[in-house]
């Protein structure tokens, strides 16, 4: 791994001069007013490569019927092409239009960049082979070069399994004529070198944070967001923010609480975010179990909101249970706001979370572990400081947005130049 291990430091790209600057098409299938950590990311880097002088702009799914087919995203151009709506099926119907708009606008950018690539990133690369502009593909979770995200057709009968498997391979082939892969954590990275990816074509870049808007709340500024907030203003609060889907870890969580709030009778606890309609929704399973457990008067759905941040500066301690994930947005969120993180040692989370360090680590799908770690944070106020101290101090210095957007400006030039 010593050659992406330099690559995620950008080691090099600074000693060439930058000329010139190349224009990217940043390819999505959802992109905002959807909420989620890639599109979270998307915004935030599209953003801050504009403001460093780049010329990017956006193609994407119209996600919805209300959203216009063109408008300005926080200034950055932003196209979205049909189906309107159509969740499930959306993100295969809507390639045919969007490779017509990446030929239909192929003057106007050098890269084309795919955000999330098992479906999106073998027609983009076709069109980018064609015009002769280079390729990054950006892998957003566990899964999309190896076909895991379809871990249906290992229940399939054998011969639709071989069929399927014998795709993913036809396809990873073609895929690594990208002139680059960037993923977000060594996880990825690692099933990236195992389909055959080329080490030097890999470059670690993590979501990247806002550490401007994300941060830190004051004692008066937490007491003003809970009253507008409708939480409890007295006693402390433990929040998590995400979706509340299948894998989450949300009914640890829940049984956690059981045992937690028992001992602790000042505690409120916060589930920010929604199922969003989704087939792995546990929404209305979680709030069944809260009432069955009698839980009722220490927990709050709050449903979908767009203040994130608001309910993070308003609380004292980030849960984070999930038993898997490629890198974990919402928790890099959370500590950036100085609260002290208990995560489950699952996936990418340990590349975020150093225990004892700047959070604690529990097993994944083990409610007593989680309950005993988020006890040990609110018995121990000094234990608690030191977390919310060293974690924000790491995010800002390993995932704020400039420093992410930077590499991907190095990189794209530097993919370039070499072109040239």
């Amino acid at each position: 791994m010593k050659r992406y291990a330099l690559a995620q430091e950008v080691s090099g790209f600074s000693e060439r001069p930058v000329s010139s600057m190349p224009s990217v098409c940043l390819l999505a299938e959802t992109f905002y007013p959807v909420v989620g950590g890639g599109e979270t990311h998307a915004r935030l880097l599209a953003r801050t490569l504009i403001q460093k002088g780049m010329d990017v702009f956006v193609v994407t799914r119209r996600s919805s019927r209300d959203l216009p087919k063109f408008e300005l995203v926080d200034n950055i151009p932003t196209y979205r092409v049909p189906p309107a709506g159509m969740k499930r099926w959306g993100k295969y119907l809507m390639v045919p239009a969007a490779v017509f708009e990446l030929i239909r606008r192929r003057k106007r950018y050098d890269i084309v960049f795919i955000c999330g690539f098992r479906v999106l990133g073998l027609p983009a690369l076709a069109v980018a082979l064609l015009a002769g502009k280079a390729c990054v593909l950006r892998a957003e979770t566990l899964g999309e070069m190896s076909g895991g995200y379809a871990s249906a057709y290992k229940r399939l009968p054998p011969a639709v399994s071989s069929i399927f498997k014998g795709w993913i391979n036809l396809r990873n082939r073609l895929l690594r004529r990208a002139d680059a892969f960037t993923s977000i954590s060594a996880h990825v990275s690692s099933e990236l070198l195992s389909c055959g990816v080329e080490e030097s074509r890999i470059f670690m870049f993590s979501n990247g944070i806002d550490t401007s808007i994300f941060q830190p709340a004051d004692p008066l500024q937490k007491a003003s967001l809970r009253r507008r907030l409708n939480l409890p203003e007295g006693g402390r609060i433990v929040v998590y923010t995400g979706k509340l889907n299948q894998g989450k870890g949300l009914e640890y969580l829940i049984r956690a609480w059981q045992i937690v709030s028992s001992g602790h009778p000042d505690v409120h606890l916060v589930l920010v975010g929604a199922g969003g309609g989704q087939s792995l929704s546990r929404e209305e399973e979680l709030k069944g179990m809260v009432q069955s457990l009698g839980l009722g008067e220490t927990v709050t759905f709050t449903g979908y909101v767009s203040n994130v941040r608001q309910y993070l500066q308003a609380s004292d301690i980030f849960a984070f249970p999930s038993e898997n994930e490629s890198f974990g947005l919402s928790l890099a969120e959370a500590m950036a706001c100085g609260l002290p993180a208990v995560a489950s040692c699952a996936g990418a989370i340990p590349e975020i979370v150093h225990h004892e360090e700047d959070g604690l680590l529990v097993p994944p799908r083990n409610p007593d572990a989680l309950a005993g770690a988020i006890s040990a944070v609110l018995d121990d106020s000094s234990l608690a400081q030191r977390l919310s101290a060293n974690g924000e101090r790491a995010i800002a210095e390993r995932y704020s947005i400039d420093v992410v957007a930077e590499r991907y400006r190095l990189l794209f030039t530097q993919i370039c130049q070499e072109r040239r």
